[in-house]
C-alpha cells in the first residue's frame, strides 16, 4: 500500500496493467495446458487451435510495451515536481518534498520495469511453446508425406 501512496498518479494505471497482465498470463497458462495435452494433428481443425493459442498474446505484448512507458511517465512527473520545488520563488528549500518527488519517480520506473520483465518472460514462454507445438505438427506432416511417397512411389 505504501508504494501506491508514494508512487503518484501513474502507479494506479500500472496497477491496472499488472492486473490485466496477470489475468492474461493465468488464462493463457490454462489454455496452453489444456490444448497441448494432445498433439496438434489429433484436432479436426489445427489452424483454429493455433489461433486459440495465439489469442491474447498481442495483449501481453502491449503490456510489455506500455508498462515501462507508464513508469517513465511517472518518472517525468515526479522529477517535474522536484524541479518546480527547486525553482519556486518562495526561497525556501524543502529537501523532504524534493525527495518525495524523486521517490515517486523511482517507484514508478521500478514498477513499470518489473511488470514488463515478468510479462516478457511469460510472453516468450508462450511463443516458444507455440512454435515447438507447431514444429512438431509440421514434422508429423513431413513424415506422413515421406511415408506416402515410399508406399505410392513418386507421382
Amino acid at each position: 500500500m505504501q508504494l501506491l501512496k508514494e508512487g503518484g498518479f501513474f502507479v494506479w494505471p500500472l496497477l491496472i496493467v499488472s492486473i490485466i497482465g496477470a489475468a492474461i498470463i493465468a488464462e493463457r497458462m490454462q489454455v496452453f495446458h489444456r490444448i497441448t495435452k494432445r498433439p496438434l494433428w489429433e484436432y479436426q481443425v489445427p489452424t483454429e487451435v493455433v489461433m486459440e493459442l495465439r489469442t491474447r498474446l498481442t495483449g501481453l505484448q502491449t503490456i510489455i510495451t506500455i508498462a515501462p512507458m507508464l513508469g517513465l511517465l511517472g518518472t517525468v512527473t515526479g522529477l517535474m515536481k522536484c524541479f518546480s520545488l527547486l525553482g519556486a520563488k518562495t526561497g525556501s528549500y524543502r529537501p523532504q518534498e524534493i525527495s518525495l518527488g524523486i521517490s515517486e519517480a523511482l517507484i514508478t520506473t521500478a514498477v513499470g520495469l518489473v511488470i514488463a520483465v515478468v510479462a516478457t518472460v511469460f510472453y516468450n514462454y508462450f511463443v516458444a511453446r507455440l512454435e515447438t507445438y507447431v514444429q512438431e505438427y509440421n514434422g508429423f506432416l513431413e513424415k506422413g508425406e515421406e511415408n506416402a511417397e515410399k508406399t505410392l512411389g513418386p507421382q
